[in-house]
């Protein structure tokens, strides 16, 4: 009986321990739920909405194969913005018949032409680094090199954000596209069932212990042993002292004690080993996760209440996006700076900006010793930012960040950047900090920089409204500031062309102002007077007027705006008896040589003012300027 028991409890254990494992293996279910789609469609794009990657528990993986395969992640609006010039599949999981259903999506209406023409589809695009995408990964080639051609994306989406995948616009979506969830089996009698298992074995070997010693007790009391397990203890001192006798014979023989092989390990072990295997399965339970175990007691997880819906629109760049973009400008930039190349910088700079670098690089490029160079663009972001908050397009951004000094002359200091002043006498500056101002207009398009402001040291920025909050994009005839942002320009221009004793100086704090003391009417009257003393008759006028881009406003939060505007500023020279000059960088921008009867410059200032509100009280500050020459006529 004491063996059947011993037997049993060691049968049960293995039961036990067998079915414990099988819930972690072969009675786990599947490690991997795949839902293929079902298309044949020839659209270039589909979009999978993150509530769809709700409906199946587990860790969502969007799996491509194919050539050029793509997958990006992005706000759903952004998503949507994106493809809607284009025809589209929407995919939806199918949960009764584990699969991803395909809804064909017609392209947006495109409007027709005001002559009456036929309206155009838009050519398909490749989606690869669009400003919009949160995360994206591509296959370039899946043929080249050791790729296999197969995308595997994990992925954790909110509701408000969506997934698309591509290949590389002109060609179908990919045709092996999945879904895939990746399953973490809660098995919560696991570890009981081990556990007992393991209890089991050892309280087995236990009473297979007993039932031997039980047996060999039957074979005979031996004198002096009292206590548990006699027969085990008889039965091994009955060996000793068999072993100690024939010791002593040989001794008393006078031979010599014989060798003994040391006790077979299988003998050894023998008895050990149930108990053994219990206590080892017991103390690896001790490492299992919570996963095998049932929670009793637990609290249930309150669901959070939906925030309350505001009138505030969203702020459509994240700061990792944000990042992305500067150190994508700052890369054409620099590239473009470095060859002098004006088309590949209108990859990223547009109006303003890229006319100002573009006359720069012709002009470097007929005079390499050409003292003004713009300031190269660093990926370090300062510590002001303002992003408009809206759900819809044209999108803009203003954005501080570093530079590094345009080049280094032979002696090895810098030489001056625009937007600088420097004197002969006085060192070069340091490097200006830059304010980029950049707007997005439709979704299929990145971010475009269109003025590139020096920021002039030792100024104040006027506190910006929180980066989650964003700020707004002011209307250019807001009468609510000191002047509407679309009158500054043309204000400042007047001063600039007039002097500070113009009626229009009187809305801006022009204390110090080294920009009125080096441009406009007093760098025409101080030429004036030197033609005159030369005894020239030589004419020296101004006229200024703001530029054709429209001013870009944006709030600060604090009841003013920062306004970015430009200014063209004309320099212009008529000759009498002596003729203007046109040589060295007028040469090389407008092909003009030797004497003009006239002459007329144009230099651009791309310049930031922070406009206050009329209640503050305050003055129009003039907070970073560039000045560059861009065009040359007779």
């Amino acid at each position: 009986m004491r063996y059947v028991l011993a037997i049993a409890a060691l049968v049960l254990s293995g039961v036990l321990l067998l079915l414990g494992i099988g819930q972690r293996t072969f009675l786990a279910g599947p490690s991997e739920i795949s839902f293929p789609v079902d298309t044949k469609s020839e659209a270039g794009y589909a979009v999978v909405d993150g509530a769809e990657f709700g409906k199946v528990p587990g860790q969502a993986n969007v799996v491509v194969k194919g050539e050029r395969a793509f997958v990006a992640t992005g706000a759903t609006r952004d998503v949507r913005g994106w493809v809607e010039p284009f025809q589209h599949a929407d995919l939806t999981v199918d949960t009764a018949n584990h699969r991803l259903l395909s809804a064909l999506v017609a392209p947006a209406v495109v409007d027709a032409p005001a002559d009456g023409g036929e309206a155009e589809a838009p050519e398909p695009l490749d989606p690869r680094g669009s400003d919009l995408w949160l995360e994206e990964r591509a296959i370039d080639d899946a043929g080249s090199g050791t790729d296999t051609g197969t995308l595997r994306v994990p992925v954790a989406l909110s509701a408000d954000q969506s997934v698309l995948i591509a290949s590389d616009g002109g060609n179908p979506v990919p045709k092996d596209v999945s879904l895939i969830w990746v399953q973490n089996p809660d098995t919560p009698w696991a570890g009981p069932l081990l556990a007992a298992g393991g209890l089991l074995a050892l309280v087995g070997g236990v009473l297979y212990l007993l039932a031997i010693d039980h047996d060999r007790r039957g074979l005979g009391p031996r004198r002096g042993r009292r206590g548990p397990l006699q027969g085990i203890r008889n039965t091994l001192g009955a060996r000793r002292a068999r072993r100690g006798a024939d010791d002593a014979a040989a001794e008393r023989a006078g031979d010599a004690v014989p060798m003994r092989a040391a006790r077979p390990a299988h003998r050894r072990g023998r008895a050990f080993a149930l108990p053994a295997l219990g206590l080892a399965v017991t103390l690896g339970l001790s490492g299992c996760s919570a996963s095998y175990w049932p929670q009793f007691g637990a609290e249930p997880v309150e669901e959070e209440a939906p925030a309350p819906q505001t009138s505030v629109a969203p702020v459509p760049v994240k700061d990792e996006q944000l990042h992305r973009i500067v150190e994508r400008v700052a890369a054409v930039a620099n590239a473009s700076d470095d060859a002098l190349d004006s088309a590949m910088l209108s990859e990223r700079f547009t109006g303003d900006a890229l006319d100002q670098r573009a006359a720069n690089y012709t002009i470097r490029a007929a005079m390499p010793d050409y003292g003004v160079v713009p300031p190269r663009l660093t990926e370090e972001e300062l510590d002001y930012e303002l992003v408009q908050s809206t759900e819809s397009w044209p999108r803009t951004l203003f954005v501080t960040i570093a530079s590094e000094p345009g080049m280094v002359d032979a002696a090895g200091d810098p030489e001056p950047t625009e937007g600088e002043d420097t004197g002969e006498e006085e060192p070069a500056a340091a490097s200006p900090s830059l304010a980029l101002i950049l707007t997005q207009e439709t979704p299929q398009q990145n971010y475009m920089v269109s003025r590139v402001i020096a920021l002039r040291g030792g100024i104040s920025m006027p506190p910006a409204a929180p980066a989650e909050e964003g700020t707004a994009l002011l209307s250019n005839e807001l009468e609510t500031l000191v002047l509407p942002p679309g009158e500054v320009g043309t204000a400042f221009a007047a001063v600039l062309q007039n002097g500070a004793d113009a009626p229009e100086a009187e809305a801006f704090d022009l204390e110090g102002e080294s920009l009125l003391e080096n441009y406009g009417k007093a760098r025409a009257d101080a030429s004036q007077q030197q033609s005159d003393d030369e005894d020239q008759d030589l004419e020296f006028s101004v006229a200024a007027r703001q530029g054709d881009e429209a001013p870009v406003a944006l709030s600060t939060g604090v009841g003013g705006a920062l306004v970015a505007t430009t200014v063209i500023e004309e320099q212009i020279v008529e000759g009498g008896r002596y003729k203007p000059q046109a040589q060295d960088a007028v040469t090389a921008l407008s092909g003009l040589e030797g004497e003009q009867d006239r002459l007329v410059q144009e230099v651009a200032h791309q310049l930031l003012f922070f406009v206050p509100s009329k209640t503050d009280g305050s003055k129009i500050q003039l907070l970073g300027v560039t000045s560059e020459l861009v065009g040359v006529r007779n």
